[in-house]
């Protein structure tokens, strides 16, 4: 993939910014006002930490796995921490989450939306899991390198060799797989084995009673 690149001193969410730019286009901000997560979360934007969107091409029905390249690539980007990447797409750091990252469809193409604690974290009882940082132990610019350059090899891994190459990449460095888990779904909680990731990026949860139930979208907490 060709880059092109925007910076922004200041927006609102570089995920927003990026929904008018091509295929190709990643836009960075040095500040971020009104960063978010999943599911309408809000995402601590502090100052000094990354804040990068992409914009990547539609796949069809496979569209929703490219957060696996996305997390596979940014778990590469950073691999010198030993980070580590959990279901379905956050990174941790010594088990606290150092990075999420947002995957948003708008008509012909997916905005991948990064934000990485480089320099500080947020604290305080409201936040879902424990964050930490990587201390400015890496530099803006060398991540953002170190990101797209992951990020155009897996892209084209996904796209030559299907999902499988990135699956066993993903499970290399996966938390929680063989452990008991607690997963969260909109209208109940349910318990079991991370048993395996699917071919469809799905989690086979082992439940108590030795039925499998699979788990397609929710928020894990591994015990």
């Amino acid at each position: 993939m060709n880059w092109i690149k925007y910076y922004l001193t200041e927006t609102d969410s570089t995920n927003t910014v990026a929904m008018a730019y091509s295929v190709g286009s990643v836009v960075v901000a040095e500040r971020q006002t009104n960063g978010r997560g999943r599911n309408g979360r809000v995402w601590h934007s502090l100052d000094g930490n990354l804040f990068l969107s992409v914009v990547l091409p539609m796949c069809g029905y496979q569209t929703p796995l490219l957060s696996f390249v996305a997390g596979v690539s940014l778990q590469e980007a950073l691999a010198e921490f030993s980070v580590r990447l959990k279901w379905p797409n956050d990174v941790l750091l010594n088990g606290a989450k150092v990075a999420g990252i947002l995957l948003e469809v708008q008509s012909d193409k997916v905005i991948a939306g990064f934000g990485v604690n480089v320099c500080q974290c947020p604290t305080g009882d409201e936040l879902m899991y424990p964050a930490t940082s990587l201390n400015g132990r890496i530099s803006l610019t060398d991540l953002t390198d170190r990101l797209l350059n992951a990020l155009s090899e897996n892209l084209e891994l996904f796209e030559t060799k299907g999902f499988e190459p990135i699956r066993q990449k993903w499970l290399k460095t996966a938390v929680g797989l063989q452990k008991e888990i607690t997963v969260r779904l909109p209208h109940k909680t349910v318990f079991g084995v991370f048993e395996a990731l699917t071919p469809q990026g799905a989690i086979s949860l082992k439940q108590s009673d030795g039925t499998y139930q699979t788990i397609v979208a929710g928020d894990i907490f591994i015990k």
